[in-house]
Parts: structure tokens; sequence; C-alpha cells
């Protein structure tokens, strides 16, 4: 990962593109990335009016709230509440791949350039690519330093399509680097050290990558991640340090737990997952060993025990109501990429 670190959240989500010749869109099309959204438009009036058009509220935002309702709290205080748990629930989220993140746009149209266009965006946390022609290098530049624009490319050059697809990918990264910026602050105070640990990121990479896992989510209680295969499939990565592993086995002593239970705490070869409870080890749970998982450890800028439950139980709502990506692929083709 760019930054050696991992962000809170990362789902797929929608590119634009927009060019007054629809031949070279849908030409062009054929170069994208198999796996990558997108949605063309040869008009940069209707390409506007689909970028600004009313959204709803983006998740970096739906995480924190006003909170007023404090005893002895003047109503000019204002207490702002970061809800964790609203990123997990993005899952069940059907609008969430059409969000869009990266617009790749030409510089040479008729009746507005592509810089008019960027500045016309209202969403700034979009980043924007100009397609630019030989002799427009200099306002490229130009509108780089400015910020209009985060990457320009020359639009004839033999691998623009392989440069594109790049940029994409990059610039997608960077658009979550960016939203998340918040959440990463808040979520400091709870000190989920994994995230910004390199060590563990890499090893995070290879999780997805080994499953095909191509959204994820941060998750507390216990720490780690909700994650999903473009197909659906989903998984939760329990990530547990000494101390968390430790405040396991004092609440499970303090709950009366059965001797063989606290032996594969200590051990560490065994992690639970008592989502049925909040987390923690209660006497009604005579059938524990169901939620205790095959873990293995990694050393980092500390020790960290993992394990992967695959189809987790506690999330079997969430699969029944939650959309794919496949499936919002497979709307694209059918609804056709193309908006004249």
């Amino acid at each position: 990962m760019e930054d050696a670190s991992v962000y809170p959240y990362r789902f797929p989500t929608t590119a634009v593109l927009v060019d007054d010749n629809a031949d070279f869109l849908v030409n062009f099309s054929l170069e994208l990335d198999a796996r990558l959204a997108y949605r063309l438009f040869d008009s940069p009036q209707m390409a506007l009016n689909f970028l600004n058009r009313q959204q709803p509220s983006p998740l970096f935002q739906r995480c924190f709230s006003q909170h007023r309702d404090i005893v002895g709290w003047s109503p000019t205080d204002q207490l702002i509440r970061f809800d964790v748990s609203e990123l997990e629930r993005e899952v069940g989220n059907v609008h969430r791949f059409g969000e869009v993140s990266v617009l790749v746009v030409d510089y040479d149209m008729p009746g507005m350039d592509g810089l008019e266009f960027c500045r016309r965006v209202k969403n700034k946390q979009i980043k924007k690519i100009l397609f630019t022609g030989v002799g427009d290098e200099k306002v490229a530049v130009e509108a780089f330093n400015q910020g209009i624009i985060d990457r320009f490319l020359l639009k004839s050059h033999r691998e623009v399509g392989r440069l594109v697809n790049h940029a994409i990918r990059e610039l997608q990264s960077e658009y979550f680097r960016d939203a998340s910026y918040m959440i990463r602050e808040s979520l400091r105070l709870e000190s989920p050290n994994f995230l910004e640990d390199p060590i563990f990121a890499d090893y995070f990479q290879g999780v997805c990558e080994d499953n095909d896992f191509v959204e994820y989510y941060y998750a507390a209680e216990p720490g780690g991640f909700l994650l999903s295969t473009a197909d659906g499939s989903l998984g939760r990565l329990l990530v547990f340090t000494q101390q968390d592993l430790q405040a396991q086995i004092e609440i499970a002593q303090d709950q009366g737990a059965p001797g063989e239970l606290l032996n594969f705490l200590r051990s560490g070869r065994m992690i639970p997952y008592f989502w049925t409870t909040g987390g923690y080890f209660k006497p009604e749970l005579t059938d524990w060993q169901d939620f205790l998982y095959p873990a293995h450890t990694i050393e980092a800028r500390q020790l960290y025990h993992v394990a992967l439950v695959e189809e987790p139980a506690a999330y079997a709502e969430n699969r029944r109501q939650m959309s794919s990506f496949t499936e919002y692929l497979d709307w694209l083709d059918m609804e056709g990429h193309v908006t004249a």
C-alpha cells in the first residue's frame, strides 16, 4: 500500500470519463481494466449534471454526528460523536459502488474545456485526470500546480490506456486516504495500532489478494475488519494484541469460564469471536467451542494474533441484504456505460 498503512475502509468506486468524441470513448473503454466500474459521457453538461446532483452523505461524514444530550453541557457546547459501527454497516449500502472517486476529462472540448469542467465539479474529493494534446502541457502543469487536477496525460500517447488504468488505481487509493483522514485521526484515540503498522499492512494486503477481497471495513469488538469478495462472500478478520487477549482471559475468568477455554486463550493458538454476547465470554455460552478460531501470530511493531472467519454468522442479515460488486458491474453492462 502506498503509505504503508491500512485505511479504515475501502470499496470499489466508479470512474467517470468525459470526452465530446463518443467514438473515442467507446473505443478507449476497451482498454480499461475489466474490474473497473466506469461511466462514459460525451456531453460535458450531462456529465456535470450527473456529478453535481444531490448525493447521499459519504461514509466519512455519516460516522460523525453532533451529540448534545449530555447532562450539564451548555446548549452552546457541541460534542462530536464518532460511531465506528457505521463503517461495517456500509457493506449493506447498495449504492456504495456508485460513488465517483476519479474523473478523466478531455481538455479540448467545445463550449467548455476540461479545466473549466473540473472547476465546476462541486465534489472536491473527486480526483481528476486531464487528457491533453501535444501543445497543452504548459496549461496542464499550471492547473496541476493550482490543484485543479491531480494528473495529466497525453491523449495520443501510445500506451495511454495502461497509463490511465495505473493513474486511476493510484488516485482511487488517494481518494480513500483523503476521505478517511478524520476517521483515522479518531481511531488513533482507540489505538488500533495495526492500521499504521507497515508489516501488518503488508500482511493485510496479502490476505485481500489471496482471498479476492475487494472491499473492507474496520470493525471493533473485537478489532479487525469485515471483508467482501466481488461476489459478496464475507470474511471477518480478527486482530488481537496481547493486551486484547489478556482482557478476554480476565473477563472469562471473572465470568467463571471453563478451564479448557482459559487454556486455549492463554496459549494464543485460538482466539474468540463471541459475537452473540457483545464480544466477551458469558456463562450462557455453553457452546463456546463454536466461537473459537485457529490463530497465527504476526510479529510486527507488536505481536498480533489473527484469524480469518469465513462467512461469519454475525453478518448473516447483511449477507441477505447486501449487493455485490459483480452485481453492480452486471448492472452497468445492462444499463450501458455510455450516457449521451
